[in-house]
């Protein structure tokens, strides 16, 4: 395959298409993410699937997800063409979040420069999220709840009451799936403060980032495998039938390593979801 034929590109061009730069996709190669074909010349050689595949990197990376959980994501088993259904477009749970930041911080006259000096995210980064061509993670979102005094779940779904009942039926559970591989499973009840929830995240899924806030919470692995770190460097691998508890205030941050879905039971006290 070579450009002159009309069926390649040469790494400037794809850079351009993507949005990144040529370095950027030398790097992806040296990380096995892209594998683009060469000439007769020696010179790197894109498709318009390579094209689209790095399109989906640099969404998956602009969201914070590191090499390795992007490779896990686009080749991992159980995957349509080495990329998963709920990574292939941003759907209407991406855009419905969007507005709803955009709101919020339209309601507090906040400029996108504004909510990035609060929360540290990129202001280009944001206006992705707000237009829903960039599905935020779990990190993301808990750093733009915070600037807002709410929650996680309180961005991610409308208006929510919680059963006033101390029993929660599976069938009467509040479930958010997000666009990032991580689905939440709502048990709380009303008057508690505490949060029970249960995280389920594919694999190479996870918060995509360090957060931090008051509490403590508790974690028991119900299936799969969860690595989670702790203030940057300490590093907890953990497995099914495994637990864990920390001040919610140490930064933490974790992954789904695994080629099969991790399923954990959270416990958060006070309510940060």
């Amino acid at each position: 395959m070579d450009p002159s034929d009309g069926q390649g590109l040469y790494i400037q061009q794809a850079a351009q298409l993507v949005g990144a730069s040529a370095v950027q996709l030398r790097t992806w190669e040296q990380q096995n993410l892209i594998a683009p074909a060469r000439s007769a010349s020696g010179y790197r050689i894109f498709s318009i699937a390579d094209v689209e595949r790095m399109q989906r990197i640099q969404s998956l990376m602009a969201g914070g997800v590191n090499a390795e959980g992007v490779r896990r994501i686009l080749d991992g088993p159980g995957y349509s063409a080495g990329l998963p259904t709920s990574f292939s477009s941003p759907s209407s749970r991406s855009r419905n979040v969007g507005n709803t930041i955009r709101e919020l911080r339209k309601q507090r006259c906040m400029t996108l420069r504004d909510l990035s000096e609060s929360t540290g995210l990129s202001a280009s980064y944001i206006s992705s999220v707000e237009r829903g061509s960039a599905a935020p993670s779990i990190a993301s979102l808990q750093k733009i709840a915070a600037t807002f005094e709410t929650n996680v779940l309180g961005i991610m779904t409308d208006s929510y009451e919680l059963p006033d009942s101390p029993m929660v039926r599976a069938a009467d559970r509040r479930v958010l799936d997000s666009d990032k591989g991580v689905r939440i499973e709502d048990l709380s009840t009303a008057g508690s403060n505490l949060e029970p929830l249960i995280f389920t995240f594919q694999p190479g899924c996870g918060s995509d980032g360090a957060i931090s806030h008051e509490g403590e919470e508790f974690l028991l692995i119900m299936s799969g495998r969860l690595d989670l770190q702790l203030d940057g460097h300490d590093d907890y691998s953990l497995d099914q039938g495994d637990s864990m508890a920390y001040r919610s205030e140490r930064p933490h941050a974790w992954v789904n390593p695994g080629d099969v879905p991790t399923t954990v039971l959270w416990l958060n006290t006070p309510r940060t979801f």
